[in-house]
């Protein structure tokens, strides 16, 4: 007779598959670094009507560095499933550019090109609230609208005349002179369209493009002449922003992208004069960031 538990065979129980856990919300936030570079041209007309020009204004080359934080909420369940809320807030400095400030015939006679060296700040804020159209494992397409708000400030410092007007900054005045300080806000509503994918499992892209619409306050002060004109005005544009991720661990990762924000606007100011505004603003940036779930 067989003792108890003698040569005894175990069976293995086989155990059941526990499904990994899935959070309702996917959170993502981190820094950003933008190197970029900005023009912002008007031309100055003698009414309401651009029949006439006056002048013409040209800040090129304003050279910008900001950080800024970033965020992104997407929902994966429950009531909010598939939408998601992004958005970023940035400011920085202008550290170098140029003011080139066109009179014309017969206004002031004769024709007078003046430059200047230019700097000064810059702030700005994104939100966005969208929703996932389409989304596979490897690629998601969404669409959105939010909200976008813009403000340069530059100071234009020194004069000297390069268009030959014997009259205008003839005589260099310093550089550490202001002369004209110009200072541009533009409140935005966006709408556009958003994507983003896998390439690996490490390496992935996303990227926004977005129409706008938008309400612009110029304020242009010209400290030895006629002093603040302040103008309003309104006009559209578009805004794009493209980025490579490469996921360092599950949590963190590093990017690189680039983004470019055009606005044209036609503004009226207090002497009833027509402005019209083409401002770009262009450049890389650089980023990390932290996903917390």
């Amino acid at each position: 007779m067989q003792a108890v538990g003698s040569n005894a065979t175990t069976t293995a129980v086989p155990q059941k598959a526990v499904a990994p856990i899935i959070s309702a919300y996917a959170i993502e936030g981190g820094l950003r670094y933008w190197f970029s570079s900005a023009k912002n041209r008007y031309n100055y007309y003698a009414d309401p009507t651009p029949t006439q020009e006056v002048s013409r204004l040209s800040y090129v080359g304003l050279t910008g560095h900001t950080g800024e934080a970033f965020f992104r909420v997407d929902a994966h369940e429950g009531w909010f499933k598939n939408f998601f809320l992004k958005g970023y807030v940035g400011g920085g400095g202008i550290t170098s550019g140029k003011l080139y400030d066109e009179d014309f015939e017969p206004f002031i006679d004769p024709y007078s090109k003046t430059s200047s060296d230019a700097g000064g700040r810059l702030q700005y804020a994104s939100i966005d609230f969208g929703y996932n159209i389409f989304e596979i494992e490897r690629f998601r397409f969404g669409a959105f609208v939010g909200y976008h708000r813009w403000q340069e400030t530059v100071d234009a410092r020194g004069c000297s005349q390069v268009g030959g007007n014997p009259f205008i900054c003839f005589v260099p005045l310093p550089s550490n002179l202001r002369v004209i300080t110009e200072q541009d806000t533009w409140n935005t509503l966006r709408g556009g369209l958003s994507a983003g994918g896998r390439v690996t499992d490490r390496i992935s892209w996303q990227g926004d493009f977005a129409y706008t619409w938008t309400s612009q306050q110029a304020l242009d002060t010209h400290y030895f002449t006629f002093g603040n004109d302040p103008a309003s005005g309104h006009g559209t544009g578009f805004q794009t922003e493209v980025l490579v991720n490469y996921q360092l661990t599950d949590r963190f990762s590093m990017g690189i992208g680039g983004r470019w924000w055009h606005i044209a606007t036609n503004a009226v100011d207090s002497f009833t004069q027509l402005l019209q505004y083409s401002t770009d603003r262009y450049g890389a940036f650089v980023q990390g960031s932290y996903r917390l779930n």
